[in-house]
């Protein structure tokens, strides 16, 4: 979880108000925050919003409390200069690091707390939101040290000597990553290309190498510095203009002015940031009432969505209609309605919400699928296997290139922590070959399997998904072959009163003529086979695999 170290009385001046420590710790419920330590003044904060990235600084934070202690509510408004500096994008840098953005602060006054909390939300931002800055990387200069235009481009590991940051001399580009203590830590972003992004002004001077490091000559900010330059690049527009969005803000509320920049391409195009652009959205009425345990009024709706920064443009009147609002771009997170209720209910306050026992007395019980669940583990236990559970994240490479099969749709997430786990798991087997690979030291035979949760695409879905169980069973050994799997599965079929058929079936991931379709009582529902030379070197395992894997219905 992030957290970030905050002056009180900073964290005061932004609010517009005083807080005792009791005061604020029960005010950060707001953003889902707590105190995590005091130290005389300096606090420092844990937020548990991992996909609240405008959160991650004192100005976020004040900005979510002013509008429970003020009448300064709804969609933060932020008046915005026309621009004057052009950032121009050549064709050359599309396929390393394609997208940018940028804004100017102007006529900001920079002091220690200023500072310390710009160089915070930097870090912040682009180590977590911007995944150690593969997907957003940032860079704050000193504006009056930049000659216009500026140059978005990209050079040969030996090309344009610059002086890096806290560098002592100039060097190359390959040099950077060779010698610079940040050109060591993130060259994997770029090394894997033939060209490095880079960004030129007007001199001919560098500016930056993002994702790497920013000059000594524009890049050093201190107290001195009077009009701010921020760009930041990455790999998806939306994700670059987020950060952008929150960092201008956070200095506009600093007392900033902020001006546009305009982005223009090699065919002309341009577009100007940062733009401050809302999304419309509605809520079904019955789900605040169902959630909240009852209606609130109208009125009511009203001051709790303005509280939690959203703009209301209408409520129906009727209970079965819907509250129609705007939120802020910046706002990644609100993919459901589901998300917006959650505000609501912290602008309420979780602890108002009265409990009401239930009328009459209700007894619990397991559900079926727990219960079958049960059934269908002790079968597999009794055949001598080892039930493993693995995580339900996973991805692409292990779930199609790993086992020989072309990539197929798949519910995948927006913005993953990490690229290991960036999708939802269709099957099962891909999981249990990976543990196999990772006890290529244990005494063989091997027998796993997992009873486990997937996921799939569904149109149909309020969701856009749905989840199902299945069944998947591996053994491996050097006398392991297609009928011991077999073998296991007649037992399974068997114990469940069900009736078994396999019908040969070639599949990629398995060796020709030795697999087949699975159907139990008539109905298809897997896949049965000895795994492929290719899949088993893939995972760097060298003995037999074999596998079976049902859906359970």
């Amino acid at each position: 979880m992030p957290t970030i170290d905050v002056h009180k009385q900073d964290l005061e001046e932004l609010v517009g108000r005083k807080f005792t420590i009791e005061e604020l710790e029960e005010s950060l419920k707001f953003v889902k925050g707590e105190i995590d330590g005091v130290s005389g003044h300096e606090l420092k904060i844990e937020i548990k919003s991992t996909d609240r990235p405008d959160l991650w600084n004192v100005e976020g934070i004040a900005r979510v409390l002013r509008a429970h202690y003020s009448k300064n509510q709804g969609i933060p408004k932020y008046n915005v200069i026309k621009p004057e500096l052009t950032i121009n994008v050549s064709e050359k840098v599309k396929k390393v690091r394609p997208c940018i953005a940028a804004a100017i602060i102007r006529d900001i006054k920079i002091d220690d707390d200023i500072l310390k909390q710009l160089i915070q939300a930097q870090e912040k931002i682009a180590g977590t939101f911007g995944r150690r800055r593969r997907e957003v990387a940032i860079g704050i200069f000193n504006l009056d040290k930049i000659v216009p235009p500026l140059l978005y481009t990209a050079t040969k590991p030996d090309g344009l000597k610059f002086e890096p940051l806290d560098g002592e001399r100039k060097m190359t580009p390959a040099e950077v990553l060779e010698i610079h203590p940040k050109g060591k830590e993130f060259a994997h972003l770029v090394n894997s290309h033939d060209v490095y992004p880079i960004i030129i002004d007007g001199a001919n001077d560098v500016v930056s190498m993002p994702p790497i490091i920013n000059s000594e000559k524009s890049g050093r900010v201190t107290k001195r510095s009077k009009n701010l330059l921020i760009e930041v690049t990455g790999l998806e527009m939306r994700n670059v203009e987020t950060a952008l969005n929150i960092l201008a803000m956070s200095l506009a509320d600093r007392g900033g002015k902020i001006e546009q920049v305009n982005i223009v391409d090699s065919r002309d195009n341009i577009i100007v940031t940062p733009t401050f652009a809302v999304k419309d959205f509605k809520v079904d009425k019955y789900l605040i009432k169902r959630t909240f345990g009852f209606m609130p009024s109208d009125k009511e709706i009203k001051s709790l969505l303005e509280r939690s920064r959203y703009n209301v443009v209408s409520v129906d009147k009727t209970d079965d209609g819907h509250v129609h609002l705007q939120f802020p771009t910046y706002r990644q997170d609100i993919m459901h309605a589901m998300d917006v209720v959650e505000d609501m209910l912290m602008a309420y306050g979780f602890d108002n919400i009265e409990p009401h026992y239930p009328e009459f007395f209700t007894q619990g019980e397991l559900k079926p699928a727990t219960v079958r669940n049960r059934k269908l583990r002790e079968i597999m236990v009794g055949t001598g296997a080892q039930e493993i559970s693995t995580f339900i994240l996973t991805n692409k490479k292990n779930l199609f290139e790993k086992m020989n099969l072309p990539d197929d749709e798949i519910v995948e997430i927006a913005n993953p922590v990490s690229s290991n786990w960036s999708v939802m798991r269709s099957w099962l087997t891909p999981s249990l070959v990976e543990l196999l690979s990772k006890n290529t030291n244990v005494e063989y035979p091997q027998k796993i399997f997992e009873l486990g949760q997937c996921v799939k695409l569904n149109t149909r879905s309020q969701v856009g998904s749905e989840e199902m169980w299945k069944m998947a069973y591996s053994e491996a050994g050097s006398k392991v072959n297609f009928t011991h799997a077999k073998t296991i599965l007649q037992a399974y079929a068997r114990t469940l009163g069900k009736e078994l058929k396999v019908v040969s079936k070639d599949h990629p991931m398995f060796i020709t003529g030795r697999s087949g379709q699975v159907y139990l009582d008539g109905t298809a529902v897997g896949i049965i086979g000895e795994l492929h030379p290719q899949v088993l070197s893939n995972w760097k395992i060298e003995v037999p695999v074999v596998v079976w894997e049902i859906e359970i219905r």
